[in-house]
């Protein structure tokens, strides 16, 4: 539902011997949004200050999100100082903190199509868009340190625009098909896929069933809510097992993985402090099996603070959708409050659980 500009991962890329088994099983990877607060430095300071903290407890991925319209500056001329290369030089120049970095590339973010203004109009496979968007990988495979990158994600919970324009779904697929094959050719090592909210496996499950077969892992957005409610109202904790029963089983021998996951703390979303402890405590246990059988690709909590209480009024409006319940939502997803800066319930749990993931 909703990507912060950047955002910092968890990888913890060590193994274990499993006691019961003697098997060797490799650490699990799991990624948390930071998300800063209203105290926290602004900038590059900010942003350092939370990958020392995040580090601290074990985080060392970080995560890059950028538009398509934000990279390309004017046809065939790119600009990637700010959202990829600066992260990659700047936040770990030493390499002793973060192993690795995820990419999300935005030509669709949830309810908008996000392409360069001269060809916005033309649809997905046209060959003029399509060699356009080709560019734009060979400028970011050219980037000295883009061996740090191990996954990119082409687009961003694309099921929301793709289930209204239907027509487009085809050539959206096309347009997938060929940017999968040019990634693999230009960056071998790396692992591509598309994000697709868990709710549509529900309610429009073709256009992840066209989108995965071109996929190396699945990869999901999840928030628990209740579907049958237009107030985002959350259902329990202890849904969640089945949930990812159904994410595994759709993502066939393919790994599955979240860019985001989270819960609420709002009373107006029919959540506490206590049930969003109780949501961190079941994914880690109920997720277990999945990491220890190699399935799950990695996790990405969201986040570690609330998000600004203006920020979900100007989301709203990007994404032609009434705030409403939306902004209880949002506003009470971290781990920390914005205001405050303090704790809830949930980050201890958060903090306990990785000890031992």
């Amino acid at each position: 539902m909703v990507c912060s500009s950047v955002s910092v991962l968890i990888l913890i890329s060590c193994t274990k011997k499993d006691n019961h088994t003697s098997r060797v099983t490799t650490q699990g990877l799991v990624g948390l949004s930071m998300l800063l607060n209203q105290n926290s430095a602004r900038g590059l300071a900010g942003y350092l200050d939370g990958v020392n903290y995040a580090h601290s407890i074990g985080i060392n991925l970080f995560g890059m999100s950028a538009e398509w319209i934000g990279l390309e500056t004017s046809p065939y001329q790119f600009y990637l100082q700010d959202n990829i290369l600066n992260p990659l030089t700047l936040l770990d120049p030493d390499n002793t903190k973060l192993k690795s970095y995820i990419l999300v590339l935005k030509m669709i973010d949830t309810n908008r199509k996000i392409v360069p203004a001269d060809i916005a109009s033309k649809s997905f496979d046209d060959t003029v868009l399509i060699n356009r968007f080709l560019a734009l990988i060979d400028a970011i495979a050219a980037l000295s340190p883009v061996q740090k990158i191990s996954h990119i994600l082409i687009g961003n919970e694309v099921d929301a625009y793709l289930g209204s324009h239907t027509s487009e779904l085809n050539s959206f697929k096309n347009f997938y098909q060929q940017a999968v094959d040019h990634i693999h050719q230009k960056m071998p090592w790396m692992k591509v896929g598309t994000i697709i909210t868990f709710n549509s496996l529900i309610t429009n499950p073709a256009i992840f069933d066209n989108l995965v077969l071109s996929s190396d892992f699945a990869c999901y957005t999840y928030y628990p809510t209740d579907e049958s409610s237009p107030h985002w109202q959350m259902r329990p904790p202890a849904d969640v097992r089945s949930d990812f029963d159904l994410m595994s089983q759709k993502a066939g021998t393919k790994p599955f993985a979240f860019t985001e996951i989270g819960y609420p703390s709002s009373t107006e979303n029919n959540s506490s402090e206590l049930l969003q402890k109780q949501f961190v405590e079941n994914m880690f246990a109920d997720l277990q099996q999945y990491k220890d059988d190699g399935k799950l690709a990695f996790i990405f909590y969201h986040g570690l603070y609330d998000y600004p209480p203006q920020f979900c009024e100007e989301y709203a409006q990007q994404q032609g959708v009434e705030p409403g319940y939306l902004c209880g939502f949002m506003n009470s997803l971290g781990l920390k409050n914005y205001v405050s800066g303090k704790a809830k319930l949930a980050l201890d749990a958060f903090i306990q659980k990785m000890k031992t993931w």
